[in-house]
This record gives C-alpha cells, sequence and structure tokens, in this order.
C-alpha cells in the first residue's frame, strides 16, 4: 500500500507549556479514509493545521506525497492537498457556481475543462439546482457541501476535512455523509476529524484513537471493537452508580472489564448471560437496576475501553 501522508513523532508545545500533542505517528494509505476519533479539545485541529502547514511542530516530521521538511516549502506538493476546516471559507456574495469557477480560476484551469469540472461537483453534490443562488442564501449543509466541492476542484490526491458534519442538522449530515460516501467509492484518500462515532464507523477504513494529545490505538473499526471489547456488551443502566452498587458489581465481575458513562455501566466477559445471572441473584444491586441488555458492541464502547471516558456527541 502507498503511503501517502506520514505523521511521525509530531509533538506540539505551545509557549504556556501546554501540550497539545505528544509523539503522534501515523500513516495514511492512498484510496483509503483515515479518521482521527477523538473528544474535542483531544488535539485534532492543533494536529491539521500542523498536516496542512498553519502551524510549526515542536517536534517531528510530516511528509506529504514522499516531501517532509524544507523541501515541503519549495515544492508544490502542498497543492495535491486540499483542506476543509471547520468554518466554511466560501465567497457569501458570489453566486454557488462562481465561487466554483473563482476557484478554479486561481489553479488556471482551463475554461472547458473547469465547466465540466463544476458541472461533475455540482451533480456529486447535489449542488445543482442551486448553482445560481447566492452562497450566502444557502443552508448550513448546503453551505458545507460547497466548501468540500471547493477543496476538490483541482482534483487533490489527499482531501483533509475537519468535522465535517459540525453544526449541521441530522438531514443535513445525513445528506452529507452520503456525499463523502461517493467520494470513498471513487477512491478519494481522505484525512477526517470527528468526534461522532457513527460517522467513523460509516466512513472509516481505518481510525485512530486520539485522546488529551496521543494516539491511543490504530486499527479498522471492526478490530478497534473486537480488540477493546468484543463482539457483545452487557448494558447496564441503574438508577444512581454510588460506591456500594459499584463494589457490589465489581465483586461479580473484574473491574478492567466495567467501563463507566455516568449511571450507565458497559460490562465485557465471554459468558454475559452468566453475568446476568449472577447479578439477578444480588437482589440489592438488581433492584438498583433501570435497564439491562446484552448489545452488539459499538466504537463508542471501545473509545470507553481504551480511555476510561465517554465520547459523547451527535
Amino acid at each position: 500500500m502507498q503511503v501517502v501522508l506520514s505523521v511521525k513523532k509530531v509533538t506540539k508545545v505551545y509557549e504556556n507549556n501546554m501540550r497539545a500533542l505528544n509523539n503522534v505517528s501515523f500513516d495514511v494509505y492512498k484510496g483509503e479514509i483515515f479518521s482521527l476519533l477523538g473528544p474535542n479539545g483531544a488535539g485534532k485541529t492543533t494536529l491539521i493545521k500542523i498536516i496542512t502547514g498553519q502551524l510549526e511542530p515542536t517536534s517531528g516530521e510530516i511528509r506529504i506525497l514522499g516531501v517532509s521538511g524544507e523541501d515541503l516549502l519549495k515544492s508544490d506538493v502542498r497543492l495535491k492537498l486540499s483542506y476543509v476546516p471547520q468554518e466554511n471559507i466560501i465567497w457569501p456574495h458570489l453566486t454557488v457556481e462562481e465561487n466554483l469557477r473563482l476557484i478554479g480560476s486561481l489553479y488556471k484551469i482551463d475554461k472547458n475543462t473547469l465547466k465540466n469540472i463544476i458541472r461533475d461537483l455540482l451533480e456529486k453534490f447535489e449542488l445543482l439546482e442551486a448553482r445560481r443562488r447566492l452562497a450566502v442564501k444557502l443552508s448550513g449543509g448546503m453551505k458545507r457541501k460547497l466548501s468540500i466541492a471547493m477543496a476538490l476542484i483541482n482534483d487533490p490526491e489527499i482531501l483533509v476535512l475537519d468535522e465535517p458534519t459540525a453544526g449541521l442538522d441530522p438531514r443535513a449530515r445525513a445528506s452529507m455523509l452520503a456525499s463523502l460516501e461517493k467520494l470513498k467509492e471513487l477512491g478519494k484518500t481522505i484525512l477526517l476529524t470527528t468526534h461522532i462515532v457513527e460517522e467513523t464507523e460509516r466512513l472509516a477504513d481505518r481510525v485512530a484513537i486520539i485522546n488529551r494529545g496521543e494516539i491511543v490505538a490504530i486499527d479498522t473499526p471492526a478490530n478497534l471493537k473486537s480488540k477493546s471489547c468484543g463482539r457483545e456488551v452487557l448494558e447496564i443502566l441503574f438508577r444512581e452508580v454510588d460506591e456500594a452498587t459499584w463494589r457490589k458489581l465489581a465483586s461479580i465481575v473484574d473491574e478492567k472489564n466495567i467501563a463507566r458513562a455516568g449511571d450507565k455501566l458497559i460490562i465485557k466477559e465471554d459468558n454475559l448471560p452468566a453475568t446476568i445471572e449472577k447479578i439477578r441473584s444480588d437482589k440489592l444491586l438488581y433492584d438498583k437496576i433501570l435497564a439491562l441488555s446484552i448489545r452488539k458492541s459499538s466504537l463508542e464502547d471501545a473509545f470507553l475501553f481504551l480511555t476510561g471516558q465517554f465520547l459523547g456527541g451527535g
């Protein structure tokens, strides 16, 4: 597999000695969607800014299409990487089509070729009917789609998306994910950041879980789930998880196999039905339970067991 983006031992320490990133390393392969999954404040945006040349790392190296260091400054290789930040960067008083045409002219794409590219992007992102509408009058979801379409005007080798569905309502988010799936089908290499598990499970070929500036694990979504918590988990919602409740449960299940998200506990065990019977046999413990069920494990569960934190978001 061809590595198109390599992050090697990247650390970022700000002047106030706040360590935003610590020894972060990973590779992104050609044609894959690679997701950086972590909560807000985990260091995702800082890392993206370093990758895109907006910030200098304190130490470490970024290699894009085999080029790194000072050679990146001299080379036009960064033109082969397009970046869409969380905030939409569009010209509000130009139409959708004019925004795309302006970006294309900056890349000096000839008019006939540009016309075909714009038509293709308008169709891919379902913006054809809105092509003559002023950008300022677009919905949040359509503005987001326009931003990504503009980033694709020069057919970059790598597309970097920082929280691509940030601020979108459920309907607009679903439409955006469908558009990104079309790019995936075309084999576009995408690095995306998100704090939303469902996006990663739906889109990503591989995921790096990032927490407090460090990479905790890298694997496929399926492998992260199976290695961290197995195929199924037991989910228990208590009225309240006080110290006595925790001690009772810990006498039945090894503490390392319990993860907590508020008053909800997730348990991973080889024999979950047997675990349920043990819990039911303890009347004082069982009476504190509001809901109990065995379900398929999720990437949310994997994150919880790997970091001890509930990712949440949505």
